[in-house]
């Protein structure tokens, strides 16, 4: 059981989007006439249409579907948008266009021919930017049904048979697009602007074979082949094992096996492919048995692997490493046993979802001194061969389209700017077509399925496509200083075959989970280009422009002295509104800031704000503040909507400034989420009721709630409710209802009913325990706790659960507590057997304590960028380490690693078969989590390592864990518990 995630975007997530597509104005609606099958023809598709719509696969489908009629859905400027459309029990089918600010920008209806249950849709031509189509048909039974499909208007990406820049390349699987589609697809990559493709179809077991035979399988064959015809380079894949061999090389003779299957693709693939990689994740989940993760066997293998390839072919790349994230103790020991000698660059997989991107360049640079320090000084290139985020709409590591865009854009911008030589984006195309499956999500395109029948883009596409079309070619000159640790401006000089033009471009957007207003300054016009490419001129006013920063990077083509927060242009909104209703939109101009730190004179500033065509002036005197409220329809559609404003200032459009509001479904939800209060030894455990009235225009009122939390129920009724239940407009209002009975820690199903003045019922459901932390300072003496005589305890046997182990293998009681300066964990825990790790490294897979923390809510730091999560792994060392504190997770601000400043003390009671823990975490090394924020999501397990002895170890050591809450080990599938902590 678990406490459901909340997903809501931040105001920076749904703002964002909302300068995409000012850059480039179009219409705010219009419709469109239907053709048909035969009409649309007539406008110029082609007669290999069914081709370019990617050789679509037999699906399970209720016979309504998009066609996709021009490759990857992807528009020229000035080409209409034409789709097909299929539909098996309608006449008509009604469609309309969004963008991606959550408008409606093109309507009609498609008139379906009764002979070929086809029709058509023309959009007509849009501006530059991303778009969503919209069907709704009939599905067997008569049920209605919607179906959507991406597409984009797009200056393709610089060309790779006119560059020289291998920087930009993209993981595919041949297995995602088989055939003639293998050809298409790999031209949407080139359109994309990615030089170089990694790919997977020589696998060990599949060219050797049988034992000492060598193949060069079909699949081999038509992936190599056409890539010098496209101006792309291929890195393909050494490996994953071969059964004649045992599967993962462990003896001498599977080393050679390697070397010569390694050789043997280097022969083959000559002139085609410029380099291999050796394994895939050998350090992570790619390798099993006595040699899993270990970097002696991997050095053997190398080493093997290098003498094969350069004896077929001396001038292929060999890739070495190939790690899953970027484990330093594990390369400190490949390179010592001389790992270096037999790799021309190194690889790593540093993925960080649901986390932001911000953070690899401190992996980078401690990869970096290493290789200084076993190489003589000198370093081999970087590749980063996989990274990405999942849009998987799930309670893991999924992040939705628009956080996987921004996502893409920013984790591209930071491997520039940290020195990579080469950036594969994890992947092409969706592996498959579950919403909820994170594996089948990391695509820049969706694969063809039941929605619609070829590949269509998602946001990502344009924003990969976007950042390879500006910096191609250019390297990263430096980092402005903005004042701000979460507000990012990256300059570099651009290519004379750029857009640029050889000038300076400047990458800004924001790293936290604000917007936040900004000036820019600038002697000349600035040309502005959003993440998904749509471009606007703005005039400096006195030297500066004004932008809304997001977590979408903009790209500024002019030479930019400074970059600082600057409060006198922006946008705010409400932070959700209902479906149907008007937003209520403020501009506020702040004249406030007297302008003497730049010369400028005091004087009263008056700004348009114009916003869908709605415009409003505002000004403001010197030290005064002006606002003024726009109102601009929601929409009907359930989502983000973004909502952006060009600003003329003082009478240049000098501005572009955003804001945004979440659309909800209903009019009225509610909310229940536990809260707990302590006064002297006596705990009260209360649900918090939250209803919330999303309407800008009316009141709403509650006549009562019911309550169920596990068997207890109740009502909320009397004074609180029936003399004062009205929630106002845009307003939340909590009411609360005391549980009686019920046991620390344990989780229960929760359920409430709120019933409306007007007769309407609006519910909830969820599952949560009441979790204290209770504020307390333990210590450990002579083996045993202390000061934890009022805490209550984490009874695993009790209220967890087992993962691969028994309870006769390990049993623990656990104590959540804090003070001002650290959060504790103190455990005991029965086992027979206690394991100590090698090395704080190696604390994951060990036996060891672990701690998952999180920011809000289960859920609500993920789903969005910036996610704070931390996974902690705690115990004792068999080295002269001792014990430690092992981070494995996303901090922004130190690497995965030994957390400093931690204490851990472990005592081991063989007598009694008893491990003791008392692990301090100080809240400065979990931040932004502290006393001052008492609510946040946590996990706790006990860990047990499974006993085989091996040279190096990590996660696959690890044999099952006991656990509270869940995601720590199963990091996939995140389901942490509300805590509080209580005085």
């Amino acid at each position: 059981m678990r406490h459901r995630p909340r997903r809501r975007l931040s105001r920076a997530t749904v703002a964002f989007c909302t300068l995409l597509g000012l850059l480039a104005f179009g219409p705010a609606s219009a419709s469109a006439t239907a053709l048909s099958g035969k009409e649309i023809g007539n406008r110029g598709a082609t007669a290999d249409a069914a081709r370019h719509a990617l050789a679509p696969s037999a699906v399970a489908t209720d016979d309504v579907r998009i066609e996709v009629t021009t490759p990857g859905n992807l528009f020229d400027p000035g080409v209409p948008a034409t789709f097909g459309v299929l539909s098996a029990r309608d006449g008509t089918v009604p469609w309309s266009v969004r963008d991606y600010r959550g408008r409606t920008v093109r309507s009609g209806t498609a008139a379906i021919d009764p002979a070929t249950r086809e029709g058509a849709v023309d959009a007509g031509e849009l501006p530059l930017g991303y778009y969503t189509l919209m069907i709704r048909g009939t599905a067997a039974g008569g049920a209605p049904v919607t179906r959507t499909a991406g597409f984009a208007v797009q200056r393709p990406g610089p060309d790779p048979k006119r560059t020289t820049d291998s920087f930009f390349g993209i993981n595919h699987h041949y297995r995602s697009a088989p055939g003639d589609a293998w050809d298409d697809s790999t031209g949407l990559a080139a359109r994309a602007g990615a030089d170089t493709l990694r790919v997977d179809s020589a696998y060990w077991g599949t060219v050797e074979h049988p034992k000492g035979e060598y193949q060069w399988p079909e699949a081999s064959e038509r992936v190599t082949a056409d890539f010098a015809a496209r101006g792309q380079d291929g890195l393909m894949l050494l490996g994953l094992g071969n059964s004649d061999y045992g599967s993962i090389p462990s003896t001498d003779e599977a080393y050679r096996a390697f070397g010569k299957y390694a050789g043997h693709v280097a022969e083959k693939a000559a002139g085609r492919i410029g380099a291999l990689e050796v394994w895939n994740e050998y350090y992570g989940g790619f390798s099993s048995g006595v040699c899993s993760q270990s970097a002696k066997c991997y050095a053997k293998m190398l080493a093997a692997a290098y003498s094969g390839v350069k004896a077929a072919d001396p001038k292929v790349t060999v890739v070495g490493a190939s790690s899953f994230k970027v484990p330093l103790d594990w390369f400190e020991e490949l390179f010592r046993l001389g790992g270096l000698k037999h790799m021309d660059a190194v690889s790593i997989h540093p993925y960080r979802a649901p986390g932001a991107p911000e953070g690899v360049a401190l992996d980078i640079d401690g990869l970096k001194r290493l290789m200084r320090q076993y190489n003589h000084g000198r370093e081999l290139p970087i590749w980063i061969t996989e990274q990405g985020w999942t849009s998987a709409g799930r309670d893991g590591v999924g992040v939705g389209e628009q956080t996987q865009a921004q996502s893409t854009a920013r984790a591209l911008l930071e491997a520039r700017a940290a020195g990579v030589a080469r950036y594969y984006w994890y992947d092409l195309v969706n592996d498959g077509n579950g919403p909820d499956n994170a594996e089948h999500n990391f695509g820049l395109l969706r694969s063809s399925g039941p929605e619609a029948d070829g590949l269509n883009p998602k946001p990502a596409y344009l924003a990969y496509s976007t950042v390879a079309r500006e910096l191609t070619g250019a390297r990263f000159t430096r980092r402005l200083r903005t004042g701000d640790g979460d507000l990012h401006a990256y300059a570099f000089r651009s290519a004379a075959a750029s857009p640029g033009v050889g000038a300076v471009t400047t990458a800004l957007w924001s790293g936290d989970r604000t917007g936040k207003p900004v000036r820019v300054r600038t002697g000349k016009p600035v040309t502005v280009v959003d993440m998904l490419g749509s471009e606007r001129v703005l005039e400096p006013v006195d030297g500066w422009v004004y932008l809304t920063a997001t977590g979408a990077p903009v790209y500024l083509r002019a030479a930019v002295d400074e970059v600082e927060a600057s409060p006198l242009l922006s946008l705010s909104a409400p932070e959700d509104i209902a479906a149907g209703a008007d937003v209520p939109v403020t501009a506020t101009l702040d004249n406030r800031a007297t302008g003497r730190e730049d010369g400028a004179k005091a004087r009263r500033r008056t700004a348009v704000f114009e916003i869908e065509g709605e415009k409003v002036t505002v000004s403001a005197a010197p030290g005064r503040r002006g606002r003024a409220v726009l109102k601009v329809p929601a929409g009907d559609t359930p989502g983000s909507r973004g909502l952006a404003a060009a600003v003329t200032l003082d009478g240049k459009r000098a501005g572009a400034v955003a804001s945004g509001t979440e659309v909800t479904t209903e009019p009225v939800t509610v909310d229940v989420s536990p809260e707990m209060s302590v006064k002297g030894a006596v705990r009260t455990d209360r649900l918090a009721v939250t209803v919330t009235n999303h309407s800008p225009d009316a009141p709403v009122g509650v006549t009562g709630i019911d309550w169920s939390f596990g068997d207890t129920s109740g009502t909320i009724t009397g004074r609180d409710v029936a003399d004062g239940g009205t929630v106002p407009p845009l307003a939340s209002r909590s009411f609360r209802a005391t549980v009686e009975g019920a046991s620390a820690y344990a989780v229960e199903p929760v359920r409430v009913s709120a019933g409306l003045a007007d007769g309407r019922t609006v519910r909830d459901s969820d599952s949560f325990g009441f979790s204290p932390i209770t504020r307390a300072t333990p210590h450990l003496v002579d083996g045993r706790l202390t000061g934890l005589g009022n805490v209550p305890k984490v009874d695993l046997s009790e209220v967890g659960t087992y993962n691969g182990i028994e309870p006769s293998v390990a049993d623990g009681d656990l104590w959540a507590t804090w003070d001002d300066k650290n959060l504790y964990v103190s455990a005991v825990v029965r086992e027979k057997d206690h394991r100590t790790a090698r090395k704080v490294a190696w604390l994951p897979a060990g036996d060891s304590i672990g701690i998952g923390v999180q920011p809000g809510k289960p859920g609500e730091g993920l789903g969005r960028w910036g996610a704070d999560w931390y996974m902690l792994y705690a115990g004792d060392t068999a080295t002269t380490q001792g014990p430690g504190v092992f981070v494995e997770s996303l901090p922004k601000d130190y690497p995965v690693g030994p957390v400093p400043g931690a204490d851990v003390r472990v005592a081991r009671d063989g007598a009694a078969g008893t491990t003791t823990y008392l692990v301090a975490v100080p809240w400065t090394r979990i931040a932004p989590l502290s006393p001052a924020n008492p609510s946040f999501s946590m996990t706790l397990t006990v860990n047990k390592n499974d006993g085989v002895q091996r040279d190096n170890y990590r996660s696959l050591g690890l044999d099952g864990w006991q656990t509270w809450g869940d995601g720590l080990n199963n990091w996939k599938l995140v389901r942490y518990q509300q805590v509080q902590l209580t005085r």
